[in-house]
């Protein structure tokens, strides 16, 4: 069984033990919220969509109910937060259309670069790829909105790292295909 296999049975697991308690504890909202961080890191789409197929049954398991007390809207309102996430999680999944990198383009020779070296600046980049900084800032900019790269400042500069999300990315897509590990 894969790690996104097993990830998705935990889910299961874990809607399931929140569907027969009266009272859901902090734990099963905690341990869901860590396991939804994971698969969206690592752009487990099956986890999620089973993630956000069984919240959105217990949100209508806890609608159904006639009065609700204090806890049971507090739960509700944590079921809905945490679909919420979910579907933001679904939407940034990384896709070749939503990417949409060419090859040879600085999008993606920048995300090469960066997961072959991770901690590289705007200026180290724009001297790999033979641009400026502003087009490195800009390429930067749009990556980081993908959820494939990180920015993390050391002193005064950016240093870029690439994100699991980002790794599959270009390994799914061919563009750097003996990626370490």
């Amino acid at each position: 069984m894969s790690t996104g296999d097993d990830r998705r049975a935990e889910v299961r697991r874990l809607i399931d033990a929140m569907e027969h308690n009266k009272i859901i504890s902090d734990g099963h909202f905690s341990a869901l919220g860590m396991l939804i961080t994971d698969a969206s890191l690592s752009a487990d789409e099956p986890a999620l969509v089973e993630c956000q197929d069984g919240l959105q049954w217990l949100h209508r398991h806890y609608l159904d109910v006639e009065a609700l007390d204090g806890p049971q809207r507090e739960q509700r309102g944590r079921i809905l937060g945490l679909i919420d996430v979910v579907h933001w999680a679904l939407r940034r999944l990384p896709s070749g259309l939503q990417l949409a990198l060419q090859p040879g383009g600085h999008a993606a020779r920048f995300l090469v670069a960066v997961a072959r070296r991770q901690g590289l600046s705007n200026q180290q980049l724009a001297a790999e790829l033979g641009t400026d900084e502003t087009e490195i800032s800009r390429v930067g900019r749009r990556l980081l909105s993908a959820g494939v790269v990180w920015r993390r400042k050391e002193w005064r500069h950016n240093a870029w790292d690439i994100t699991p999300r980002g790794r599959q990315y270009l390994e799914s897509s061919g563009l750097l295909p003996n990626a370490p590990a």
